[in-house]
């Protein structure tokens, strides 16, 4: 260990992550109105800025950039000096990048509700709202890599790798997937290239940061250090060469030259190698500690997490096999998988992480372990139970129905009692997410004092094993 010294910017990291948990209960009130609007297709028919297909991508582009975004910036800003064993570069442009990142979102999020958008997916906001949210990660881009390099470590632990990956790779694909599509390269060829930025939104952006972040917390939850970073640096490069490689298998069958959707499929399937490495190497990491886990909420979380990782991402190769497809593609199946991703996966690693930093930047106890367990379970059973398996049973019978050309209103007749069920799964999961937010604002409130807090707390530098 490093001697003990600050580097963590508390204040920033608090209003970061307060900014994100007071957003997830916006745009999850856009899913849950869009859920109802399934079960009862006249609830709110009357107001333009309800309407499913606003609604849908409010809720979309608020999880990936509001939720999602600002709660990796509250890690990060905790995680990356982490690592790095020195300040942020710049404490100014950290504050400057958040506030332009709330005012793209703002006039982004608005816009899309007064039906401002552009037909890219994940990609909806508006030009204007682009050059802002644009602006904010190059700047966050700028100052978490000048961190990393400016650091005087020897050894880049395998996080920042990862770090370094999602910013740089995703700042490229952000700027290509909102103008090539949009202005210059209509038809297949677009579509092509929104198919490449709708998987690297996910796997090059959210699951480089998801993962860096696991890499860093599982080893400090667990006071344990990682398994092997040979494996860690074998998933980074693997991750990062055959990822870009699969956005077609959004398109199986389509104008797209068939041999582009062949190499899709491919380099899918060989995905799923890559992810029985990372996997592989976080179980190995928690043997003998499985005890710790009932014990610890961020934990539990970030474990859940894992396993559910490990599913996504075996049945994400699964799905893109073209016999597959022919089934699955445009059904429920798919909104399911994605929701297994960004809630599932995701979202747990960064409840857990948020869990996992707030005593440490607030000096104080979690206010909650019970209230903490409770929001575990509402999101996971809610989630699981009442979202992904109906959906998932939803998206076969679906299929099957239109692959034997029965009319649509039969494949809608079979919907209505599972999307019931997403609807009482959507007031689980909104729940769950506000007991999460009580307890961090309670916490720093009314939380017993602790001594181990930021300004005590040593640097990690993790050693592999």
């Amino acid at each position: 260990m490093s001697e003990v010294r600050y580097v963590v910017n508390a204040r920033l990291v608090k209003v970061t992550g307060y900014l994100s948990i007071m957003f997830i209960p916006i745009v999850l009130l856009g899913a849950l109105l869009a859920a109802a609007k399934l079960v009862w297709p006249d609830f709110l028919s009357t107001i333009p800025w309800l309407q499913f297909g606003r609604l849908r991508v409010f809720h979309t582009n608020g999880v990936i950039y509001g939720w999602l975004g600002l709660s990796f910036l509250a890690i990060l800003n905790y995680i990356v000096p982490k690592l790095a064993n020195r300040p942020l570069f710049s404490e100014k442009l950290a504050w400057w990048t958040l506030f332009v990142w709330v005012l793209s979102l703002i006039v982004g999020l608005l816009s899309l509700l007064a039906g401002k958008m552009q037909a890219i997916e994940y990609a909806e906001f508006p030009w204007y709202a682009d050059i802002l949210f644009a602006l904010a990660f190059v700047m966050a881009l700028f100052n978490y890599l000048a961190t990393i390099f400016k650091s005087e470590e020897k050894q880049l632990y395998v996080s920042s790798w990862y770090f370094i990956l999602g910013f740089t790779f995703s700042a490229l694909n952000y700027v290509m997937a909102n103008t090539i599509p949009a202005y210059f390269a209509p038809g297949s060829a677009g579509a092509a290239i929104e198919g490449l930025w709708i998987h690297n939104a996910v796997g090059l952006l959210i699951t480089p940061l998801g993962v860096g972040i696991v890499y860093y917390l599982l080893p400090v939850l667990i006071n344990k250090p990682l398994y092997s970073h040979l494996l860690s640096l074998i998933g980074f490069w693997t991750l990062a060469f055959f990822y870009p490689l699969t956005g077609a298998h959004h398109y199986l069958f389509s104008p797209i030259p068939m041999w582009v959707q062949a190499f899709a499929v491919g380099f899918s399937v060989i995905l799923f190698v890559v992810v029985v490495t990372v996997v592989y190497n976080w179980l190995m990491t928690l043997k003998g500690e499985w005890h710790q886990v009932p014990k610890k909420p961020a934990l539990a979380f970030i474990t859940t997490g894992i396993f559910v990782y490990m599913a996504v991402c075996t049945q994400g190769p699964f799905q893109s096999l073209f016999f597959a497809q022919k089934v699955l593609h445009f059904t429920d199946w798919v909104v399911a998988h994605a929701h297994m991703a960004l809630l599932g996966t995701f979202s747990m690693f960064n409840i857990g992480a948020l869990f996992y930093i707030w005593p440490k930047v607030t000096g104080r106890k979690l206010y909650s372990n019970k209230l903490a367990w409770w929001s575990y379970w509402l999101i996971v059973l809610g989630f699981f139970i009442f979202y992904f398996l109906p959906l998932t049973i939803l998206g076969v019978l679906e299929g099957f129905l239109w692959l034997h050309l029965a009319p649509f209103s039969e494949s809608i007749l079979v919907a209505k009692p599972m999307w019931f069920l997403r609807l009482i799964a959507g007031l689980m999961i909104y729940t769950g997410f506000v007991l999460v937010a009580i307890n961090l604002f309670k916490t720093e409130s009314t939380g017993e004092v602790v001594a181990d807090s930021e300004s005590t707390e040593p640097v990690f530098s993790p050693q592999p094993a």
